[in-house]
C-alpha cells in the first residue's frame, strides 16, 4: 500500500540556474534516482513543504511534479501523497525487467566476490584479526601505508608513505583535500564538466564552483589561464586520466603546461586520478610535476568493488600534520580490515589479477559502444564508461528523457554540467549490463533513439 511507503524529506542537492525552475526541480529528481538515492516507492515532501524549503512558489512544486509524473518517474495518489516510480510498467523492457541502469558507473561482475571472499576469511582469522580492531593512527596502519605507497609508485612518481592517507574512498580523500586549501565559500575551479561527486562536496562546503572551457585533451590551458586572470581562484579540481564524464586523457604536454600554470598562478591542485589503473603504464600524474601544490586521490571501488570503500590520500609535505587531524575528525581512521585486505590484494597478486580483469572488460564493453556509435573517441584504454556525442536535433535532456522511457537510464546531464549551457552528449556507463549481449541490446536501443527525431522536432526538407 502506498500509505506504508517511506516518506523520504528528499531535497535535491542543486538546482541548475539556466531555465524553468519546475524543470530544474525534474532534473535533480532524475539524478538522485538514477544515482539510487532514491528509489522504488519512496514518498516525496509535500509540495508546500518542498517549495517552503526551496523558496519556489507551490505552483512550481506543483508543475514539476506533474511533469514527472507525465514522464513516469513518480505516481501521485490523493490523499496520500506522491511516490517515485522507478519500475513503472511503461519504464520496463521488453521482457518487463526493471530499467537497464547506464547511469551508475560501476565495473562490470568478475571475480571480486570470489577473491575477496577468500580473503576476508583469512583476515578473520583469530591471530590476523586481533591486531586490527583496536585503535591505530589516523592516517593508517604504517605498514598498510607503506606497501600501498609502494605499489602507488613508478620511475615517474614515487609516493611517499608518510605523506599518504588512508580515506573512506576517493569522496572523503576529495572532501579532506578541499578542507585543507579552500574555506568555505571560496571559488573552485573546475572543467566545464564534471564528476557528480565533487559537485555535491562543493555543493556541501559550500564552495563556488567556476567552469573552465574543455576541448579534447580535457582542461583547457588557455581558458584556465584567463579563469584564473579573470576570478583569481587558487584551488584546481580535475581528473587529467578517463575524465568523468567524457572519458578524455590529456596528453604529457597538456599535464606539463597546467603545472606550469599552477606555479604561475599560484594553484593548488587536487587530481583524482581514481582511473589511471586502466592503463598499464599509467599516465603522468600532475602531481609528479608539482609535488609541493598539488594533492593526489587514488580510490580502489573502481578497480575492487563499489563496497571496498578504501581511498589514498597523498598530500604536500607541508599539510602532514593537518591532513591527520582531519582524518581525526571526520573517521578517527578507516576501518583497519580495509587497508589489511588492501596490503594483502596487493602483496598476492591478486590486486594485479582483479585490475587486469578489469581492463580486458572495459576494453570489450567499450568496443561494443564504439563500434555502434562511430562518432564516439576510440580508446585504447577505456574505462566503464563512454560519452556519446548526439544529433544536433537532440538536446542531452531530451534525450536522457527518451531512453527512459524505453528502460534504459542515462546519466542526466544536471549531474555533471557547471554552469549554463547543453553539453551536447551524454555519459553512458557500460558496467551495469550483466554480460555483453545485454549491453548489446540496450545500446542498439539508444541508436535507435537517435535514428528518430525528437517529439515536436520537424523535417527539414
Amino acid at each position: 500500500m502506498a500509505s506504508d511507503r517511506t516518506f523520504t524529506g528528499w531535497r535535491p542537492r542543486q538546482l541548475v540556474p539556466e531555465g524553468p525552475r519546475y524543470l530544474a526541480l525534474v532534473s535533480a529528481l532524475e539524478q538522485d534516482i538514477a544515482e539510487g538515492r532514491l528509489t522504488d516507492g519512496d514518498r516525496l515532501p509535500p509540495h508546500r513543504d518542498l517549495a517552503r524549503e526551496l523558496e519556489l512558489s507551490v505552483g512550481t512544486v506543483s508543475k514539476a511534479y506533474q511533469e514527472a509524473e507525465q514522464r513516469g518517474i513518480v505516481s501521485g495518489h490523493v490523499g496520500q501523497g506522491t511516490f517515485v516510480r522507478r519500475r513503472a510498467a511503461h519504464l520496463a523492457s521488453p521482457v518487463g525487467h526493471a530499467p537497464v541502469n547506464m547511469a551508475l558507473n560501476v565495473p562490470a561482475e568478475g571475480r571480486e566476490t570470489q577473491i575477496l571472499s577468500a580473503l576476508f576469511t583469512e583476515v578473520a582469522r583469530p591471530r590476523d584479526l586481533a591486531p586490527l580492531l583496536g585503535y591505530h593512527p589516523h592516517g593508517g596502519i604504517r605498514q598498510h601505508r607503506e606497501v600501498i605507497a609502494a605499489s602507488l609508485s613508478d620511475a615517474a612518481f614515487t609516493v611517499d608513505p608518510a605523506r599518504l592517507f588512508l580515506c573512506n574512498g576517493a569522496q572523503h580523500a576529495i572532501d579532506i583535500a578541499l578542507r585543507l586549501t579552500a574555506p568555505p565559500g571560496s571559488s573552485i575551479l573546475v572543467d566545464a564538466y564534471t564528476y557528480s561527486g565533487f559537485k555535491a562536496i562543493a555543493a556541501a562546503g559550500p564552495f563556488t564552483l567556476v567552469p573552465v572551457d574543455m576541448d579534447d585533451e580535457g582542461l583547457d590551458p588557455q581558458a584556465l589561464e584567463r579563469a584564473c586572470r579573470l576570478f583569481g581562484a587558487r584551488v584546481l579540481y580535475c581528473m587529467p586520466t578517463l575524465h568523468s564524464p567524457t572519458a578524455r586523457t590529456m596528453s604529457l604536454a597538456r599535464r606539463r603546461r597546467i603545472a606550469e600554470l599552477a606555479e604561475e598562478f599560484d594553484l593548488t591542485i587536487v587530481e583524482d586520478d581514481v582511473y589511471g589503473f586502466f592503463f598499464p603504464e599509467r599516465p603522468v600524474p600532475i602531481t609528479a610535476l608539482v609535488p609541493e601544490r598539488s594533492f593526489y586521490v587514488t580510490s580502489y571501488s573502481k578497480c575492487v568493488a563499489p563496497g571496498f570503500r578504501l581511498g589514498t590520500l597523498t598530500v604536500p609535505p607541508r599539510f602532514e600534520a593537518r591532513a591527520e587531524l582531519l582524518l581525526h575528525a571526520s573517521a578517527w581512521f578507516v576501518a583497519p580490515m580495509l587497508g589489511e585486505a588492501a596490503t594483502r590484494l596487493i602483496e598476492t597478486g591478486r590486486l594485479d589479477e582483479l585490475v587486469r580483469e578489469r581492463r580486458r572488460q572495459a576494453k570489450e564493453r567499450y568496443r561494443v559502444f564504439a563500434d555502434l556509435f562511430p562518432d564516439t573517441e576510440r580508446l585504447d584504454f577505456p574505462a566503464f564508461y563512454g560519452w556519446l556525442p548526439l544529433p544536433r536535433e537532440w538536446s542531452a535532456s531530451s534525450f536522457t528523457a527518451a531512453a527512459r522511457a524505453r528502460g534504459i537510464l542515462v546519466t542526466p546531464p544536471i549531474a555533471s554540467l557547471v554552469g549554463e549551457g547543453d553539453p551536447g552528449a551524454v555519459r553512458v556507463c557500460l558496467g551495469a549490463p550483466k554480460d555483453v549481449a545485454a549491453l548489446s541490446d540496450a545500446l542498439r536501443t539508444l541508436c535507435d533513439i537517435i535514428a528518430h527525431k525528437p517529439v515536436g522536432v520537424a523535417s527539414v526538407a
